[in-house]
């Protein structure tokens, strides 16, 4: 991380497993744990958590945002317009917000906040073992700065690309809810492995390590799914065969149909929250 980061210092308003992912990224790339403050209304939650990793734990809401130069709005989309009216005023120009809060367009954060630059980010789950996906899009009053700022911040604990705001449903339908595919592929897999003779823990290791080493093989080869997947199809293999059934149930058009519908939903929790 560069030095205007290290100076800074960064607020989370909300202490759950993203903003714990965020906090221990940034601690293992050298950020100061002092410089860190944290309020979680979960007085449980917020003592664990500001006492293993030595954060500056807050009185409320309003504390975070007078101390910290970077606020990182962490929780529930429910709780998102209460936090705002709270903390509205005592917002600068001179501070970033952070939205990782689900559904929240950043016109609705400015709305409370007033010429505060906002930068929105669509995270996913991989950031808790800091493979995350981040999106990021920024409000009416980020600059390239608080782009950078935000993309630092948020890269301690994944990869991270801009969108604009409009791409965000997108963003969600296919790497924020993505993970849930995946592990929906993998509860299958390993089902079926168990129903063919495997032990359970035999089919565990198996599949896991076949959704990892694929996704690095697709991470890190130069070729396209279609070629990688071509070079595991014998033509009248076993592959070959398993494909034959998922194209004749025409999964493609399943899969791509539900990508659809989490877009749309998204598009629709957005709406209901604007």
């Amino acid at each position: 991380m560069k030095n205007n980061v290290f100076n800074k210092k960064i607020g989370f308003i909300g202490a759950g497993n993203m903003a714990e992912a965020l906090v221990s990224g940034l601690i293992k790339s050298g950020f100061p744990s002092k410089k860190i403050f944290v309020f979680d209304i979960d007085k449980k939650r917020l003592g664990f958590f500001s006492k293993k990793y030595k954060l500056n734990k807050q009185a409320d809401n309003v504390s975070v945002v007078k101390n910290a130069d970077v606020i990182v709005l962490a929780v529930k989309p429910y709780h998102v317009e209460g936090v705002l009216k709270e903390t509205g005023g005592f917002f600068n120009d001179k501070k970033l917000l952070i939205s990782i809060a689900a559904g929240t367009k950043t016109k609705k954060i400015e709305k409370y906040l007033g010429k505060v630059p906002v930068v929105r980010s669509m995270p996913n789950t991989p950031a808790l073992v800091g493979k995350g996906a981040f999106a990021v899009s920024p409000g009416r009053y980020a600059s390239e700065s608080d782009m950078k700022i935000a993309e630092k911040i948020l890269g301690c604990c994944g990869l991270v690309v801009r969108v604009t705001e409009s791409k965000i449903d997108a963003v969600t339908a296919v790497s924020g809810s993505g993970p849930a595919y995946l592990f929906y592929v993998a509860e299958i897999m390993r089902k079926t492995a168990q129903k063919i003779g495997l032990e359970k823990k035999i089919a565990k290791i198996l599949v896991n390590q076949t959704l990892l080493g694929s996704s690095y093989m697709l991470a890190e080869s130069a070729e396209e799914p279609d070629a990688l997947r071509a070079r595991v199809t014998s033509k009248g293999g076993t592959t070959q065969a398993a494909l034959n059934v998922l194209k004749k149930k025409k999964f493609a058009g399943i899969f791509e149909e539900a990508i659809l519908a989490a877009e749309k939903r998204s598009e629709e929790i957005a709406d209901e929250k604007t």
